[in-house]
């Protein structure tokens, strides 16, 4: 590990390929000091403030998984791990890179402007959303296979 300055961060890019990492320079104007360490379990590829309850943070995981922080109290509101709701919707392409390789990773999280739904998509071109309704209640919406 290289040990670098105190406003660089070694950063790895989506479409870089895996393990190669390019350093950030963060703005002088970004915090030097860690607020919060939350541990997710897994390493986060998006993440996401809600836009009203700004204490709200939704996180995608390398693994597949999304989990809801309330980052004031460090409490983890939920977490779910990836499935395909209805398999039998999905496209047979979709349908055989999934058995021959069911891992998946989370390529962005984003809410909606108002805070109701919230999209995840997946690296398999798979994308859900869901409708939040405040602390743990989060329920399947829509699921779009984009493939």
């Amino acid at each position: 590990e290289v040990n670098l300055g105190v406003n660089m961060l070694p950063m790895t890019f989506p479409g870089q390929g895996h393990g190669h990492t390019q350093t950030f320079k963060a703005p002088d104007d970004l915090p030097k000091t860690v607020a919060r360490t939350l541990s997710q379990g897994s390493s986060p590829m998006s993440m996401d403030f809600h836009p009203i309850k700004q204490t709200l943070l939704l996180v995608g995981t390398n693994v597949g998984d999304i989990g809801l922080w309330e980052v004031g109290s460090r409490e983890r509101l939920v977490q779910k791990t990836f499935k395909v709701w209805d398999l039998s919707k999905c496209s047979m392409p979709l349908q055989a890179a999934l058995v021959k390789e069911p891992v998946v990773s989370v390529n962005r999280v984003s809410w909606s402007p108002d805070g109701s739904l919230f999209g995840v998509a997946y690296s398999r071109h798979i994308v859900q959303l869901y409708s939040y309704h405040g602390g743990e209640d989060m329920r399947q919406h829509l699921e779009i296979d984009a493939h």
